[in-house]
């Protein structure tokens, strides 16, 4: 078979992705294909894997070469094609390929004679997949068009998810640039110049797997910023002469695009970083010129000012203003037709004079409520300001609504009323304006409005500005229909079109009311209007499979038709092999196993059919009010609403529940790994994060053959959480999403929906609109907290942190010091499980919290204090950092490529506002001194976290914990403890807002292999870093302790501890038991990451283990193990441990208590 299509792929150290990858493209359904695997010198076993893979299938052969990087493989490959194939493609060997992709992409340039082809991109990372944010402006196909008609074409930089004709490739000579990062743009973008047309297509082709740490990713790398760069300016000289007008459209959207990740990365970058960035950029800029720069908005022409001008420091004075306040937030000075933007604080005397102009104050106008009332009317709830324009009075704020029908043009005025409201400007995120006022509310009634398409929108005035803007939601997923029946065929669904909000007044043709709810065959029976008189019930899947089901008309008006049920079951489709799971809110298109309803009459033309409220599963209306027959079982909502005991009560029905079996899960308020089974919450309803990760448990109530209910407590942490049934998603029908939300007595969360049909619970932050917006943050923190300084301190000692703070105060409160203790927690409900009863718990950024800083006599910070935060003169503070550090950090890090130099550069002010400094050994004292920037008092107390190990009485401690912990009697503890990755931070975007970086869950060893590989009466204690979410496995011998208050109890009861890089390993080296550590990322974490503050391989107390295997085998042959790593157990602990007196907290409290400074009972420590 003559192949028509090439396809390379470059080949290196992907041995964990290359197999799925190899698989994606023999699947493809496009069988004449050859691929040509490029093994660019791989030290893994992807050679292997490569040449396999060839000797099983003919289409493929491999060629092997030294490593010369991705451009050089690329071009080998393409230099080993067969001759006279008429299209080249490219593939990613970390990458998958949509199973018909090649097929549609080859159909489409024969039928056009275009040049290249395009298509749709998923974003592929270990949470699933979503649309990448580069195509998610191609929500069609766009045959025969080009980069000079289609700006965001200008986006479409990689070379992966295209096809190419070959003679138009070898007509002009392709290769891809050796030795550069971003090679791909210096021959993507003059391709899509030189073509004569091309084919761009919405429906997806390719999965672009994200791997955090690729080169690529990582923001300050010198080569990489100088590389983008220099990329951007090879595309730029070839448009110089062809067409100054494209190079510089170009030019800007590198400035909008390309440069900005590069840019926003310079506080954290080291001065190599940023002299590059500003060398490379600031040359960019002079060669452009300002018409590059003119049509971009207000901030974004602030900042390439700066940078043209080599103003660094006033450049990430302006990024660090843009941090607290958001990117486009700014001061308007002057008056009308000659405002300025100004960022107060930040360039006094030395400010960019930047004209704004009409673009540059827009309107913001968001819905953050709808309901329908028992009138038919359409009540709505939301805000609407001018960007950077207060609305802190009624006077700066006046609205009025506006509807516009969409076909012809028609508008209606809307009165609305102006209402006060805090969530303007906590949505705002930002400190210097003040939206209280821009709350509206409006009534739409649909029958006086009529049948139509109607847009709605707000006119806002104030300042002397005057804005129309469309009403969008408050952010995408909350984008869903609303649907209300006003009876005799009419209808309104609030709805979005392209984001506007719009409110459609539809008469119904037919409307379904009933079915009999049969299992082999249900027969449905609805009402027709008008003059409809349909033939036929036709049902599809998937947009293309279809199934036609007879219609009979009824009297009265009325129609009845026979869905064969077991049919539609038995002809559900596989799901295709290697296509990883759906995020929710991608691109994705119906679920598998729903069938969508049309009504088709004798000429042909096809109506989808609405539905009723209170039709039931499997066949019922959707959120946006249309007919679904669904047989995948997927589970849906029937009932939902607040519990007495202050939860919420949900039942479903569905989701496979008939042989499910309750699990009792965590407590409320707990964070948990899935049910047993080995799926998530098998059984049982699971509630998942849906930024982070972490999953609770919930357990389950019988109600029937097919139905589920559950009380749901208060999530731990605050966000969205989305309900899952057996790992599938609970789905919300038209009739449930009008009663919507529901929330909890007290309004501390509720249910609601989210990307159309997935029910969510909502676990609101601890502080309200009013306390927590950025506004008031920096109102509390500029008047408030100097206020509060200039009163008496009391006699309370505030807490921050966990394990050695735990342990001083336990050791105060044990001395009945007279004092008050407050302890500071992030206000949810996780936190605040974990405060001391003997403690009062302050919220985090509350005013209490404030006051507490301010007036506090002590501080025992376990973690790290705010950064505007000042010592007192009279006030003490204690710092303890848990344990003895075994990775650099701080000061150290610099230079490398995770370091923050913004948050470095304020160590030592930081530093400065500590009395004391607790040091756990005298091996760890010179490094804290030196990364912490820190030239005070040091207290070589050693680890409060010790004192346990070391206390009286340990027995019957740990009974107590193994008991609350459930071990069986007799069974070996096991405590994996790993720390966490700087490489697998969250966005900050999916942090709590004040929050530290959080990190997620690095699967590497796999607990549940480990588990199966053990003896059957060992237990394995999964304790995640407290910064890393995620969730464990389920199996009989794994136990997720992350949740647990005192890290120093799981020490206690372990008999082998099992991290990585922990600084636990110095705590638990006073036990004298065994320790394995699981290094398979030793190199990258040594090297790239962060390095060791000793010689970690040669000191280490136990072996270095990469594989789970060596894990297990070195387990079952513990003592074997330990025998031979006793010398360096020794050596370790003597070396590197402090003292196991059990002392360490008696003298944090001495010292706190300024007992002779330190020379209380305890006695002195010496180093």
């Amino acid at each position: 078979m003559k192949p028509r299509l090439s396809v390379v792929v470059p080949v290196h150290n992907v041995e964990d992705y290359l197999q799925e990858c190899l698989d994606s493209l023999a699947g493809q359904s496009l069988r004449d294909i050859e691929v040509v695997l490029v093994d660019d010198g791989s030290t893994d076993r992807s050679g292997a894997i490569a040449a396999d893979f060839a000797a099983r299938d003919e289409r493929f052969r491999c060629v092997r070469r030294p490593n010369a990087g991705l451009s050089a493989a690329r071009n080998t490959g393409v230099a080993h094609t067969t001759p006279g194939v008429p299209y080249l493609a490219f593939a990613d060997s970390d990458d998958l390929v949509v199973p018909d992709a090649y097929e549609r992409m080859l159909a489409s340039l024969e039928s056009t004679g275009s040049d290249l082809v395009t298509g749709n991109v998923w974003r592929l990372n270990d949470r699933g997949r979503q649309q990448a944010w580069q195509y998610r402006w191609l929500t069609a196909d766009r045959p025969r068009t080009h980069i000079t008609r289609d700006a965001g074409l200008l986006a479409d930089r990689v070379a992966w998810n295209k096809v190419f004709r070959r003679s138009f490739w070898d007509r002009h000579a392709f290769t891809f640039p050796v030795g550069r990062l971003y090679e791909d743009t210096p021959v993507m973008i003059p391709a899509h110049y030189l073509a004569g047309s091309v084919d761009v297509l919405h429906r997806h082709v390719y999965y672009w797997r994200v791997r955090e740490g690729s080169i690529t990713r990582r923001r300050t790398d010198v080569r990489g910023v100088r590389d983008r760069i220099a990329a951007c300016e090879q595309v730029s000289a070839f448009l110089a002469d062809r067409d100054p007008v494209q190079r510089l459209r170009y030019d800007a959207s590198c400035l909008r695009d390309d440069f900005v990740y590069f840019l926003e990365g310079l506080p954290m970058g080291g001065p190599a970083y940023r002299s590059a960035f500003m060398e490379d950029a600031g040359a960019f800029l002079d060669r452009a010129g300002d018409a590059a720069v003119a049509g971009l908005p207000a901030e974004a022409r602030v900042r390439w000012r700066l940078v043209r001008e080599r103003r660094l420091d006033d450049l990430l004075a302006v990024l660090d203003f843009e941090r607290a306040n958001g990117t486009g937030t700014f001061a308007v000075e002057g008056v009308p037709g000659r405002r300025r933007a100004a960022h107060p604080g930040v360039l006094a005397g030395r400010g960019v004079p930047e004209r704004l102009g009409r673009g540059d104050l827009p309107a913001v106008a968001r819905l953050v409520e709808s309901s329908w009332g028992e009138d038919g009317r359409l009540r709505l709830r939301g805000y609407a300001y001018i960007r950077n324009l207060p609305a802190s009075t009624a006077r700066q704020s006046l609205k009025a609504g506006l509807v516009r029908e969409a076909t012809s043009g028609r508008t209606r005025a809307v009165r609305v009323r102006s209402v006060r409201t805090d969530r303007a400007t906590a949505d705002s995120g930002q400190e210097l304006h003040r939206y209280d006022h821009a709350g509206f509310e409006a009534v739409l009634d649909p029958r006086r409005l009529g049948p139509g398409d109607w847009l709605v929108g707000v006119v806002v005035a104030g300042h002397g500005v005057v804005r129309r803007a469309a009403l969008r939601a408050v952010e995408a997923a909350v984008a869903h229909p609303l649907v209300h029946d006003l009876g005799g065929g009419l209808r309104a669904v609030l709805g979005y079109r392209d984001g506007r909000l719009e409110l459609a007044v539809t008469r119904l043709p037919a409307l379904a009311v009933a079915h009999d709810g049969g299992c082999g065959e249900l027969e449905l029976t609805g009402e027709l209007y008008g003059t409809t008189r349909p033939t036929d019930l036709v049902l599809t899947r998937e947009g293309a499979e279809e199934r036609v089901c007879p219609v009979r008309e009824a009297d009265g008006g009325g129609f009845t038709a026979l869905i064969p049920l077991s049919a539609l079951e038995s002809e559900g489709p596989a799901a295709e092999p290697g296509v990883p799971p759906v995020e929710p809110g991608d691109a994705a298109g119906p679920a598998r196993g729903r069938w969508r309803a049309a009504l088709r009459t004798a000429d042909g033309t096809r109506v989808p059919l609405a539905a009723g409220p209170d039709l039931r599963p499997p066949v019922f209306a959707d959120p946006a009010g249309l007919l679904v027959v669904d047989v995948t079982g997927d589970p849906l909502l029937t009932d939902a609403g607040p519990a007495p005991d202050g939860g919420l009560r949900i039942e479903v029905r569905g989701g496979g529940v008939r042989g499910a079996t309750a699990r009792a899960g965590a407590a409320p308020g707990t964070e948990d790994g899935p049910g047993p089974g080995g799926a998530p919450g098998a059984g049982a309803f699971v509630l998942r994060h849906s930024a982070l990760g972490g999953t609770v448990t919930v357990p389950v109530a019988h109600e029937g053959r097919d139905r589920l209910s559950a009380l749901l407590a208060r999530p731990p942490r605050e966000g969205d959480w989305e309900v899952l049934l057996d790992g599938r998603p609970v789905r919300v029908g038209a009739a449930l999403a009008a009663r919507l939300p529901v929330g909890a007595a007290g309004a501390l969360f509720r249910l609601d929906r989210r990307h159309g049909d997935r029910l969510t619970v909502q676990c609101a932050p601890a502080l309200g609109d009013a306390e927590r917006s950025a506004y008031r943050q920096g109102r509390l923190r500029a008047a408030h907290y100097p206020a509060q300084r200039a009163l008496p301190l009391r006699n309370t000692v505030l807490y921050t942190g966990e394990g050695p703070s735990r342990a001083v105060h336990a050791e105060l409160v044990r001395r009945s010091t007279d004092v008050e203790h407050l302890w500071a927690t992030d206000g949810s409900a996780g936190s605040a499980a974990r405060v001391p009863s003997t403690a009062v718990p302050v919220v985090e950024r509350s005013a209490a919290w404030y006051e507490a800083l301010a007036r506090s006599r002590r501080i025992v910070a376990g973690d790290p204090l705010p950064a505007w935060f000042e010592r007192r003169q009279d006030q003490t503070v204690v710092r303890i950092r848990p344990g003895v550090p075994l990775g650099r950090f701080g000061l150290d890090l610099s230079g490398g490529l995770y370091a923050d130099h913004q948050r470095l550069a304020g160590l030592a002010h930081r530093s400065a506002q500590w009395s004391v400094l607790v040091s756990p050994s005298g091996f760890a004292t010179p490094h804290l001194r030196r990364a912490l920037g820190y030239g005070g008092e040091v207290l070589e107390a050693g680890s409060p976290a010790v004192d346990l190990l070391c206390a009286p009485g340990g027995e019957k401690t740990a009974e107590r914990v193994r008991r609350v912990l459930g071990v069986p009697e007799g069974h070996r503890v096991v405590l994996y403890a790993p720390t966490y990755r700087d490489h697998l931070a969250h966005p900050p975007g999916s942090v709590p807002t004040g929050s530290a970086p959080l990190y997620r869950w690095d699967p590497a060893l796999d607990p549940t292999a480990l588990a199966h590989a053990l003896d059957g009466r060992t237990t394995v204690l999964v304790r995640r870093h407290p910064r890393v979410t995620g969730s464990v496995p389920a199996h009989p011998a794994l136990r997720d302790v992350s949740g647990h208050p005192d890290a120093a109890e799981l020490l206690l009861i372990a008999d082998v501890l099992l991290t990585d890089y922990s600084g636990l390993a110095f705590d638990f080296a006073h036990t004298g038991r065994p320790m394995l550590f699981h290094t398979y990322d030793l190199e990258h974490y040594r090297d790239t990451v962060r390095g060791f503050c000793l010689d970690f391989e040669t000191r280490a107390p136990g072996p270095l283990l990469v594989t789970t295997e060596e894990v297990a085998e070195a387990l079952r042959t513990l003592p074997a193990s330990a025998a031979a790593h006793a010398e360096a157990y020794e050596s370790f602990r003597r070396d590197h441990c402090g003292p196991a007196d059990g002392m360490a907290a008696r003298r944090v409290a001495d010292r706190l208590l300024d007992e002779a400074r330190g020379l209380g009972a305890a006695g002195p420590l010496r180093p």
